[in-house]
């Protein structure tokens, strides 16, 4: 068996994904994590994001796609900061913030998903996720900078 993954998320980076997410209610957002890091040998950890238009051509309240052009543009921004495109985050309006059959049969190995549960309007549990090979099962991400329970 093998080490969990890990990242880093700072305060105010959560805030930002979380107000969009909060923000595009009833809809899902989506957007693009940049930083550095593997997940596994070193944390992943978060620099940046990007909000990413929902391009999914069906409803934007169960599923979200990041456009092709947005994810090119993203590469070529992390080229020119000297960073990675870790992977990218998306919200669950109304749902558990736990990865959908879609979400695993639409993703990539070797990323970072973050899901951001809204409910009524309010951003709630906030998780982490990696695939590790496609068509795998996810496993959850630990965060390494996760803040105190109340």
């Amino acid at each position: 068996m093998s080490a969990p993954a890990l990242f880093r998320l700072g305060s105010a980076l959560e805030a930002q994904l979380r107000r969009h997410c909060q923000a595009a209610y009833p809809e899902e957002a989506c957007g693009a994590l940049f930083g550095d890091g593997d997940g596994t040998f070193a944390p992943w950890r978060v620099t940046e994001l990007s909000e990413a238009p929902n391009d999914h051509g069906g409803d934007h309240r169960r599923r979200y796609l990041v456009p092709p052009d947005f994810q090119l543009q993203a590469e070529r921004h992390a080229r020119s900061t000297g960073q990675e495109v870790l992977g990218y985050y998306h919200s669950h309006p109304d749902h558990p913030a736990e990865p959908s059959e879609y979400d695993r049969s639409h993703a990539w190995s070797g990323y970072l998903y973050l899901i951001c549960a809204v409910a009524q309007g309010r951003s709630t549990v906030l998780n982490g996720f990696t695939l590790q090979e496609v068509g795998g099962a996810f496993e959850p991400v630990k965060r390494l900078d996760a803040p105190a329970a109340p």
